[in-house]
């Protein structure tokens, strides 16, 4: 036991002898770095970083010209909600608008069913089909349309401008 007893003390020592040198002991540390942006590597990652910014620039300009027919429809649609009867107006911009994005051939000659048809098809989560009967009453009939179906008018109306693809 006298031989357990004394390497215990002997490793005890020799880990608070340690503590001690590396308490006392300085840190050599070497010199700092010079940092510079001399090599290739920093060039050419600029210039892929640039190369990205360019695009995405020219990406984001061509994409607002090309939807300068929908803030214009958007604005027609919110001068035209504030006008006592807005149905035949809301579907004269929607007509031009869908002109101008699918072309004369392929809208022109739709109305009726086939025009609330091509709305709902072409439009995400849009409702024109709903109320039928009382969109075509008040376009053909004069008949007024209800407050309901004037929101949904107008609701749907701007949904579509918004929404508005061509299917794949």
């Amino acid at each position: 036991m006298r031989y357990l007893f004394q390497s215990d003390s002997l490793t005890t020592n020799d880990s608070s002898a340690v503590a001690q040198l590396l308490q006392d002991a300085k840190l050599y540390e070497p010199t700092a770095v010079a940092f510079s942006f001399e090599t290739v590597g920093w060039f050419i990652v600029g210039g892929i970083f640039l190369i990205g910014v360019l695009l995405s620039m020219f990406f984001r300009l061509r994409s607002h010209i090309r939807n300068k027919y929908r803030r214009e429809a958007l604005e027609n649609i919110k001068r035209i909600s504030r006008e006592e009867e807005p149905l035949m107006e809301v579907f004269v911009v929607l007509k031009n608008t869908a002109m101008k994005n699918f072309g004369r051939q392929e809208v022109g000659g739709l109305y009726g069913h086939d025009w609330l048809a091509f709305l709902e098809k072409t439009g995400k989560q849009v409702k024109f089909l709903d109320r039928e009967e009382e969109f075509l009453s008040a376009l053909y009939k004069n008949v007024l349309l209800s407050q309901e179906g004037k929101r949904k008018l107008l609701v749907n109306a701007k949904k579509w401008v918004k929404t508005h693809a061509r299917e794949l």
